[in-house]
């Protein structure tokens, strides 16, 4: 019978998801979910938590209700306070593709993964970004990307996934 041995988080798509280890092997650079930490060792932030954490949360809830001129000034904000930190800048490529700015997306997404080369969710956004500019070679060179990052699959490489099925279905039917 396996025994639970250790809890990691795994960083996909900006989200922390729980994942359960069981056996004997030990993943590397595990970090615990406790609040103190494993072994009671104090948790490190995460390193792509945005300042003005609030302000965020407020983009984001403004970019769910589909407010992306809103989302993007107030992101312009915090990106000021904060100009190293990926998920801003995939959170500002996401309000451009949305509205439909798909260089201004591109730049943003680019920058996202210039800061963190393995921000999945800012690979997937750009990868449907160039679906929607026609470049499915690019789009693939994304997917490639996540599978590489998510060795065992996440929501981002699975989206996109679909995303370029879908594409493909419509370019030759």
């Amino acid at each position: 019978m396996f025994s639970l041995k250790y809890i990691t988080r795994l960083a996909c798509s900006g989200a922390f998801f729980a994942t359960v280890m069981v056996g004997h092997s030990t993943p590397a650079k595990a970090d615990c979910l406790l609040p103190t930490g494993c072994d009671d060792q104090p948790v490190a932030a995460p390193k792509t938590t945005p300042a003005g954490t609030t302000a965020f949360a407020r983009a984001v809830a403004s970019l769910e209700e589909g407010h992306y001129e809103e989302a993007i000034d107030a992101l312009f904000v915090i990106v000021g306070e904060d100009p190293e930190n990926a998920d801003i800048f995939n959170q500002l490529g996401y309000a451009n593709s949305q509205l439909q700015n798909y260089d201004q997306a591109l730049t943003f997404y680019h920058r996202a993964l210039n800061i963190d080369p393995e921000h999945a969710g800012a690979h997937a956004y750009i990868g449907k970004v160039y679906l929607e500019i026609g470049d499915l070679t690019m789009a693939r060179h994304h997917l490639g990307q996540l599978d590489l990052i998510c060795l065992y699959g996440c929501e981002p490489f699975y989206s996109l996934k679909e995303a370029i099925s879908l594409y493909r279905a419509n370019q030759s039917g």
